[in-house]
């Protein structure tokens, strides 16, 4: 949904909803440091690689840690590591950026929806239960198609893809013993949760494999594109650095069918320095989030939940309103940009549709899709701005 409001009925200046700007401190780092890779002449595969790749591996919690382009190669690359390709099955959820999905429709494998829990909006493990009955996979045509090249889908289900919706983390002992029960693997997807914790350890260290992204606007962002695969097994470590650049085992020689997907020198040397104000950047998203919640609090809304012994990265602060479009145009009105992440179910796109079953619904997916409103929140957002969209959000709700 787009809402387009006339300049002369905004009051004041707008508030943007994602502010990516650089104190000039660590611009000036930046820029110094970008200097220093391309007077080396090395720009790719480097030192400056190697040097981000073990800091974000000890940042996460994991042995291993491999740049790629940009986030969905990270989950692809992982699938085609972990040996899962054309007819298998991956569970995942509709309530995700498309992106996840096409990352398992790259690899010709065939996502299974589960529903998300409706306080945490992510996997529903008990939903995913039930998904694994094979009855459940009664699906609506016995062949899939996705550009224009057929593959069957009669195998099963062979990894479980999480998302750590909005930097909040799934229920991932519960998603471990569910793995486990069904011998499958578990890829996580982190690519909204740099830095966010359950029970004292990182995302994206939980599983065989986690995947991130560096767009810039993630908590740690690059300024352009990249991504990055976590393991701390070995095998996985080494398939996947081959598989990055071509499938190559040594220069010239291609033992696997890889892809050209590797993360630059420049955008590793900046992403290093921005991981050192990670932790301190993800502190003040959670300050800002805990004002939103004790000063909207009373408002008929609701937030997004988190389980007990998780400690949320709030990539975006979503709220749910079954007024939600009115108050987006209101918002607009006073001067406060706001956005839908994500008004489309996966499951309810033309580019999916042939993955889904209508007669295996997935209720909270599609209720909740009408309902979410991400309010501005990033590390830039002041005090004085949040105030504002603190008082206007009141302010609607008690004249509506």
């Amino acid at each position: 949904m787009t809402t387009t409001i006339s300049s002369k009925n905004i009051i004041g200046k707008m508030i943007p909803f994602l502010e990516l700007g650089l104190d000039k401190k660590l611009l000036d780092e930046i820029e110094k440091q970008i200097n220093t890779v391309v007077k080396s002449g090395n720009y790719i595969l480097g030192p400056q690689l190697a040097n981000f790749e073990k800091k974000f591996a000890k940042f996460t919690g994991v042995k291993h840690a491999v740049g790629v382009a940009s986030g969905t190669d990270a989950i692809r690359l992982a699938l085609r590591a972990l040996g899962i390709g054309r007819g298998d099955r991956v569970l995942t959820v509709s309530a995700t950026s498309p992106f996840t999905v096409i990352a398992i429709l790259e690899e010709g494998v065939v996502p299974i929806f589960a529903d998300i829990d409706e306080a945490t909006l992510t996997l529903d493990v008990d939903d995913a239960e039930r998904r694994v009955d094979k009855q459940s996979f009664s699906a609506n045509k016995q062949s899939f198609s996705s550009n224009k090249q057929s593959f069957s889908a009669n195998k099963k289900i062979k990894a479980v893809v999480p998302v750590h919706i909005y930097g909040n983390p799934c229920d991932m002992p519960r998603i471990l013993a569910f793995a486990k029960k069904h011998k499958i693997a578990v890829i996580e997807d982190a690519c909204q949760a740099h830095g966010a914790q359950l029970e004292g350890k990182r995302v994206g260290s939980f599983g065989e494999c986690g995947a991130f992204s560096f767009y810039p606007t993630k908590n740690l962002g690059a300024l352009g594109d990249g991504g990055m695969v976590t393991t701390s097994n070995l095998g996985i470590y080494n398939m996947i650095k081959s598989l990055r650049h071509g499938g190559q085992t040594k220069r010239f020689w291609h033992k696997y069918r890889g892809v050209n997907s590797r993360l630059d020198e420049i955008q590793a040397a900046i992403l290093a320095i921005k991981l050192r104000k990670l932790d301190s950047f993800n502190k003040k998203r959670v300050i800002l989030a805990e004002r939103y919640k004790k000063n909207l609090g009373g408002l008929p809304i609701k937030f997004q939940q988190s389980y007990p012994t998780a400690k949320p990265v709030y990539h975006l602060f979503v709220i749910r309103t079954k007024k939600r479009n009115a108050l987006m145009r209101y918002l607009a009105q006073k001067g406060i940009a706001s956005y839908i992440y994500y008004p489309y179910p996966v499951h309810r796109q033309p580019a999916f549709g042939d993955f889904y079953d209508a007669r295996k619904s997935l209720p909270v997916t599609d209720r909740i899709s009408g309902e979410i409103l991400a309010l501005p929140l990033s590390p830039n957002l002041t005090f004085r701005n949040q105030d504002k969209i603190i008082r206007e959000t009141t302010r609607f709700f008690r004249r509506s």
